[in-house]
This record gives structure tokens, sequence and C-alpha cells, in this order.
């Protein structure tokens, strides 16, 4: 397609943007913007062909191509999905998403944690993590339908909007006991709470939104307190890590297998755990909260003791520090026990990496930010997915090994944070800030072999007139014309272009992609 044949040359000059990516300007910490930004464009729709279309079982959800059940669904990757959709300004592909988990995984009161790949479910039960990030991601795009930036939208599953339904996915929270005692998120509805937790799911900054947008909202703040004190009693609190199952006392829960991911007698800083830094950074960053901040200073003191950027990767919490065994090996990965498809449980990747760095745009200085971007850039190769296409030293970091799915979205995110693109949206809407100024590194320079282009619009000719659009530049181009959600809708090849919008409304982009310049202009057809 026309987009990944041109990102590559994109990506290498510094005047890259990225129209489809949501666009609201903030004061956020920023590096590489431009050049993340593009790449977080690019990797969406790559998750968009690998991950939604190939599957006509659960048409519309986010599938993992690699798993225990390859090609099964689960409601994480519903709330991933919504929210990445989201923040790529993408309303159809988050519709579609919405719609299909309605119809398939709800379940009067949330949504049924897994779909088997024949499209039943086979996963009974809530996994709260799904659930806050679905409403989260439902009260923004209220948020957005609001200041007209989205159309208005109606779930054809059972008629609700997007404001409606978030309060629907909030009240069940209480009801169906995902929130406990005086205020513990319990990693499912009736299951765990008291007796263990899953601190990976704790969003602070989700509740102080919802305190905002419920009609109880007061009850939310007790839940932001009762987290920040269960990660206070963290047995890796002085080192920025959370096991990956714990007592709210911050106890070990033992070898008893809780849960989806119970390696390491659940004492690691692994898989689930890792998401703390991600999830208390937006909240250090979104609201200033103090609590996060030293939770997170001592997650970026220790990661630099370590090696900065270079050491992200999983560690052990009882042997201080220490990195996870690097001899074992993840073998039921893509539902496999060969010698083909497998993964080492140490990892150092693009989902490390993305994850660590958020710890250091919440709370590190300019040479930590742009650490993290320069090595973030090492697994991003200018494509529509994180990671390196073959191996390198044996760090089995290759598409073959790499899950497409939980890395890809870790990776996105830490991205997002990054480039400051994953804003506060209310906020963003209610208060306009100046956007400011992110650092750069040396991502943004032009790589060698590449040709450096530049915008040239005044050079763009564009009249429109009864439903035509007519464009010329002066060289042979490549055409494509985008709507505000980053679809295509008309691609030519030429110095001319006449567009026939065929009744079509609304603003769109233009881009003529020459040889050695990218012409744009964004229009208004009526």
């Amino acid at each position: 397609m026309f987009i990944s044949r041109i990102v590559p040359f994109c990506l290498a000059a510094t005047f890259t943007t990225s129209f489809a990516v949501l666009d609201l300007p903030n004061a956020q910490p920023k590096v590489d913007e431009a050049y993340w930004n593009a790449a977080l464009d690019s990797t969406w729709q790559g998750l968009i062909r690998r991950n939604i279309q190939p599957y006509s079982a659960g048409e519309g959800l986010i599938h993992r191509p690699k798993s225990e059940t390859p090609g099964d669904a689960v409601s994480e990757g519903v709330g991933y999905g919504m929210l990445v959709a989201l923040y790529s300004n993408d309303q159809a592909s988050f519709n579609k998403m919405w719609d299909a988990a309605n119809t398939i995984m709800w379940s009067s009161c949330y949504y049924n944690w897994q779909m088997a790949p024949s499209g039943k479910i086979s996963g009974m039960g809530a996994a709260s993590d799904a659930e806050e990030d679905v409403a989260l991601a439902l009260i923004f795009a209220d948020k957005l339908v609001s200041a007209g930036k989205w159309q208005p939208y109606t779930s054809t599953k059972f008629g609700y909007d997007y404001k409606t339904h978030a309060q629907k996915i909030l009240n069940c929270m209480w009801e169906s006991k995902q929130i406990v005692g005086d205020g513990i998120l319990a990693p499912g509805a009736g299951w765990g709470g008291k007796s263990f937790v899953n601190p990976g799911y704790f969003s602070p900054a989700w509740y102080k939104i919802f305190a905002k947008f419920d009609s109880n909202g007061d009850r939310w703040n007790q839940v932001v307190d009762k987290s920040y004190e269960i990660i206070s009693k963290s047995p890796g609190y002085s080192m920025g890590m959370v096991p990956d199952w714990m007592t709210p006392e911050g106890g070990w829960v033992g070898s008893s297998g809780l849960g989806y991911n119970a390696y390491f007698e659940s004492k690691g800083f692994y898989k689930d755990a890792i998401r703390i830094l991600w999830r208390v950074a937006i909240d250090a960053i979104w609201f200033d909260e103090a609590r996060a901040k030293s939770f997170l200073k001592n997650a970026l003191s220790f990661i630099n003791s370590k090696g900065g950027a270079k050491a992200s990767n999983f560690y052990q919490i009882e042997k201080v520090g220490e990195l996870l065994p690097a001899e074992d090996k993840w073998y039921d990965f893509n539902n496999s026990k060969d010698s083909t498809t497998w993964r080492y449980r140490s990892e150092h990747s693009h989902l490390t990496i993305g994850m660590w760095a958020t710890a250091a745009m919440a709370v590190g200085e300019k040479a930590d930010r742009v650490a993290f971007s320069e090595e973030m850039g090492k697994f991003y190769e200018g494509g529509d997915y994180f990671g390196l296409a073959k191996n390198e030293a044996d760090a089995l970091e290759d598409t073959l090994h790499n899950e497409m799915y939980f890395d890809q979205f870790l990776a996105w995110f830490g991205t997002s944070m990054m480039s400051g693109a994953f804003v506060n949206v209310i906020d963003a809407i209610d208060n306009p800030k100046a956007a400011t100024v992110g650092d750069s590194s040396s991502l943004t320079k032009p790589k060698v072999g590449f040709v450096e282009r530049r915008f040239a619009s005044a050079n763009m000719k564009v009249n429109i007139l009864n439903g035509m659009v007519a464009m010329s530049v002066p060289e042979n181009a490549d055409w494509s014309i985008f709507d505000l959600n980053g679809h295509i809708v008309a691609q030519h090849f030429g110095k001319k272009f006449a567009w026939n919008t065929n009744g079509q409304s609304g603003i769109f982009i233009i881009k003529a992609a020459a040889r050695n310049r990218v012409y744009s202009r964004k229009i208004v057809v009526r």
C-alpha cells in the first residue's frame, strides 16, 4: 500500500507529522514527537492488518495470533484496542471493536474475558483492567463527540451511546465486586481483592477521571488512595517495582497459580507487573501526583543504576534487582512446546523499553528521555510493527518469536507517552494549552541513504467546485486523500488529480509524495 511504501522515507526526515494521531496540543513532556507519532500511526495500521482483518470469528475484535490458543480474543485487547483507536483518531475502528465486544463478550454487567478462535466464549468472568480501560476510552470518546471532533454513535447491540455505557461499566465494577472493601481493585468480578491483587491493573489516573464523570464519583477517590497504599507496601517499592500478584498487605501469594500469568511464583516484576510504570506515570504527568512521582523516581533510579535504557528488562524482587533467570523460556508461547517458537522470560525489547520509558517521561531529565527514545529506535525499523524483523545476537526479539499482540500494545503505549500523544482528552479540550516543544535525539536526523523530504504546500494548486477537487503539483507524485480518521478515500499518480467526491463532505488531507518532497494540504469539502 501507499502508506507502507512511503513511511520509511517520512520517518527519516525532521519534518514528519502524523495526521492520524489525535491532535490535541498539550504541555506534556515529549521526545522525538514527530518521529514517534508517525510510528504510532503506522503500527496501529499494522495491528488492524494483523490482529483484526484476518479473522472472521469475532470480526472487529483484536485477536492474539500467537497465544496458548492462537487466534483467540480477550477483553484486555478490547480495552487496549479501543484506547489505541481513540488516540489514533480512528472512530470507525473504535466503533467496530466496541460493537463486536458488546455482541460477543458482554455479559449483562461486564465483558467475559476470553473468546475462543471459534467465536464462542471460552473464558467466563471479568478482567477488571479491561473494564476500566474500556470505560476510560468511552468517556474520552464522549468528550470528542461533545467537542465536535467525533460523530455521535450508538452501539448496535443495545442502543447505548458512549456516555451511557461508560456509566454502566462503572456501576457494574462496584455491583459485580470488581472493587471490594474500602476501595481495593480486585482482578476480576468477585475474585480476589482482599486476599490478592494484580497491582499492574491499578490505574489511579483513570479513577480520577471516573470521579469527575461518575454520578457517584466520590467512591473512586478511595480507589485512588487504596491503590497507592497497596503499591507502597510492595516488597519491590524501593526499586519502583511490584510483583505480578501480591496481597494488599504486601505479601507474596505463593505458588498457587493465580491468574493468567503465574510465572516465577508471581514474585517477578514480569509482564503483569511492568504495566504499573505506564499506569502510574500517566497519573504523574496528567495530575502531578506526588505518590506516583515517588514510586517512579525509585524506578528510574533503579534502572539507571543498572545501565539506563539499555537495561530495560524484567527483574526479580526477592533477589534484589537481579534479572529473571536467563535460561528460563516460555514454551507455551504460540501453543507450541517444540523448539520452533518460544521466548526467553528475560527480555530486553520494545515492550520493556516502552514501559521503563514512561518513568523517564514522568520524572526523568532530558538525558533520560533521549536515551529511552534512542533505545526504542533500535527496535523500530520503520514498518508497521515494533520489533526486529530478524534475530540479532540471539536476542530472539524477531517477528517469529514476538507475540505480535501484547508486546505491540505495551510498546505503543510507551511510545505514545514519549511523543506526548497520550493526553488527558478532557483536560486538553476544556483547558487548551500551547503545545510544548519536546526534546530531540539522533532519531530525528535523516538516515544515510535516505533523501530528506520537505513539505511544499505552496506549490500545490487546489480548486473545489461542484463536488470535484482539481489538484496539481509541478512533478509526478503519488496522490492520496485521507479523511480525519486516517483512512485513504482516493489515490492517483501523476502531476494532476481530479477527485470526484461523490457527495462526501468534511475535512480531508491531500498528500502528494514526489521524488524529493511531499506536498500537503488540508481542505474542507461542503
